[in-house]
């Protein structure tokens, strides 16, 4: 019978947990925090956030492409882009335009205020890539590259991201 008492036995802590797996994950972890912190920074002078600037940038080098296609390519869901093209839209950086092929579709496009905001936007982002990635020789940032590939394999694919056949 439970009475709810707690028990007399030491309560014993997990060990710390301990490989080459858990010591690349947290400076992976680290890494993309230091990045992500420095390219909000670096946003900011511009008054955007990181998606909004994803946004911008995807519509600026693909084009007219619908919620759905820049979903897929931010890796969010519709929701979450709908919203987020509102608040672009109330800015007049982005446009909507009916899809002439079907009416139910909306075609996203940058505005002249968008292209002038992605226009300032961009350099100082790309300067900043190119001098927390220039740490690395180009060698080592291929091999980084393929091995991040692995990671990030297709959903559903094996240990290394490589699909079982």
């Amino acid at each position: 019978m439970d009475t709810g008492a707690k028990s007399n036995r030491p309560i014993r802590k997990p060990a710390k947990p301990t490989g080459p797996e858990l010591d690349a994950w947290v400076q992976l972890v680290r890494a993309y925090q230091l990045i992500m912190r420095r390219l909000e920074q670096a946003l900011d002078a511009n008054g955007l956030s990181l998606p909004q600037f994803e946004v911008l940038a995807h519509l600026h080098f693909d084009g007219a492409i619908t919620q759905n296609e820049l979903a897929q390519r931010l890796l969010v869901t519709k929701g979450n882009v709908c919203g987020l093209i509102d608040r672009l839209g109330t800015a007049g950086l982005v446009g909507r335009t009916v899809a002439p092929d079907d009416r139910r579709v909306n075609r996203l496009r940058l505005t002249g205020r968008g292209t002038a905001v992605l226009t300032e936007a961009l350099p100082p982002h790309l300067a900043l890539v190119k001098e927390m990635m220039g740490r690395l020789p180009v060698r080592e940032l291929q091999t980084l590259h393929s091995m991040l590939d692995r990671l990030a394999g297709p959903a559903g694919s094996g240990p290394g991201g490589c699909a079982e056949r």
